[in-house]
């Protein structure tokens, strides 16, 4: 059940919608790390319908996009942007955004992906390691 979990969640990558993440993360030997996720795009609103199902009303609660991944054998998370209140109405982002955000951070994740290699030790957070060494 897991094998076929992680495969649904590699064709996310392989060819739906964080295709964009393709070759992105690679080991030392130049072979693809193996990953994937699922995506998702919530515009929350209330809305208010008549009996006939006519929409009367219709005010934003608010605007999430979310990725969910894996990266190889040990390693994974999530990445949500989020917007609260009647302000979400003014923004359009998808699940594309913690897609890209993702793809962006490579570089920082890269040293701590390699089969292997020991990670972070308890209570270290790679984000702030690199940071602070910025």
């Amino acid at each position: 059940m897991a094998a076929t979990l992680r495969e649904t969640l590699s064709s996310v990558v392989d060819g739906g919608t964080a295709r964009r993440l393709q070759g992105s993360f690679t080991l030392e030997d130049g072979s693809d790390l193996p990953l994937g996720g699922k995506t998702g795009t919530g515009n929350n609103r209330f809305e208010t319908v008549t009996r006939g199902g006519q929409v009367i009303d219709s005010r934003a609660r608010n605007r999430t996009a979310t990725f969910v991944f894996y990266l190889g054998e040990n390693h994974f998370g999530t990445l949500t942007a989020y917007v609260a209140g009647s302000e979400s109405d003014r923004f359009r982002f998808t699940s594309a955004l913690p897609v890209q955000v993702l793809k962006g951070m490579e570089p920082i994740l890269r040293p701590h992906l390699e089969p292997g290699r020991s990670t972070c030790e308890p209570g270290e957070d790679p984000l702030e390691m690199h940071f602070a060494g910025s």
